[in-house]
């Protein structure tokens, strides 16, 4: 059984899909600009799918362990989560420390160990910090054309001229690279809960 979350992230990244199904009907130069946003539309949508995830994770997170039978465990259980959902409000870039710095406040859970293995395209992310550096990296495509700056240049967002740039080959990579992080977060914090209050693993 799938997280609630996850079902909202795979939600998104499917919009983003048909996104990029549009942009690659674009075909003539005249289409460029429209293109274009339609690309940025995409990439947007992935990021706020992970946004959404991460903050509705630690929502689920909260509801599965409650215990409405201890009154102590209550009153401190539903005063964190008056401040998670502060907290949630002001994250606006989960980009990889950040998203840490929530889990762990709100749940005691470090997802980093558990981003391994993870694939981007043809390459597969043997250690945390080649994830979390690909994470980054997607938050500073997006963050760029959403204030106007400079697209930056990485390995995998090269054109064949040697420039950034977007394409629907670069946002299929981006789309299973966000599923499969949260798969392998969404798998190590249901493992985290059943080991933390001895319980079944929520899904």
């Amino acid at each position: 059984m799938a997280s609630a979350a996850k079902v909202k992230l795979d939600g998104m990244i499917q919009r983003a899909d048909l996104l990029c199904q549009h942009a690659s009907r674009l075909r003539k130069k005249s289409d460029a600009p429209a293109k274009i946003v339609f690309l940025h539309a995409a990439l947007t949508a992935q990021v706020a799918a992970w946004d959404v995830y991460v903050k509705a994770v630690v929502l689920e997170y909260f509801a599965v362990t409650s215990n409405p039978t201890d009154a102590k465990f209550t009153e401190v259980h539903s005063l964190l989560q008056s401040r998670m959902s502060e907290a949630a409000r002001k994250l606006n870039t989960p980009n990889s420390s950040n998203c840490r710095d929530f889990l762990l406040t709100f749940t005691a859970f470090d997802p980093w160990p558990f981003w391994v293995n993870i694939k981007f395209g043809n390459s597969l992310f043997s250690n945390s910090l080649l994830t979390r550096n690909r994470v980054d990296e997607i938050f500073s495509l997006r963050h760029s054309f959403a204030h106007g700056l400079t697209m930056p240049l990485h390995s995998w967002n090269t054109g064949v001229n040697g420039t950034p740039h977007l394409s629907c080959a670069v946002l299929k990579q981006t789309g299973a690279f966000f599923r499969m992080l949260c798969r392998k977060t969404g798998e190590a914090i249901s493992a985290h809960i059943a080991n933390r209050y001895s319980i079944n693993r929520p899904w």
